[in-house]
């Protein structure tokens, strides 16, 4: 087992990864709203039924995006060495390309 300032350099460079992940999720959910808004703007529907109900305002989702990604700013903190939160990252980090990406499809075609 490895101990000393090597596990401490993994460790640091795995929390730095996690914020380098966040960061991008954030991106990706400020990606998302504009993309959304402009999907809507030339006619489009939201297609997330949670989201349908806060869509006449983007502000309401806007704020909800915002509240979500301080939640899990926190949680990141309380868990700096946690893998799963690393996992959790990389998956809601690619569930939102896959939507941003959608978005993009959808504005092609409109």
């Amino acid at each position: 087992m490895m101990s000393g300032p090597a596990v401490v350099t993994i460790r640091r460079a795995l929390t730095d990864q996690r914020w380098m992940m966040y960061f991008a999720l954030v991106v990706l959910n400020v990606i998302d709203v504009i993309t959304t808004a402009a999907v809507l703007g030339r006619g489009g529907v939201e297609g997330n039924p949670f989201v349908q109900p806060l869509i006449d305002g983007l502000w309401q989702v806007s704020l909800l995006k915002a509240a979500v990604l301080i939640v899990i700013a926190m949680l990141l903190m309380r868990s700096r060495e946690s893998r799963i939160s690393a996992l959790a990252l990389a998956a809601a980090s690619g569930w939102y390309l896959a939507v941003v990406l959608w978005n993009g499809a959808i504005l092609a075609v409109i």
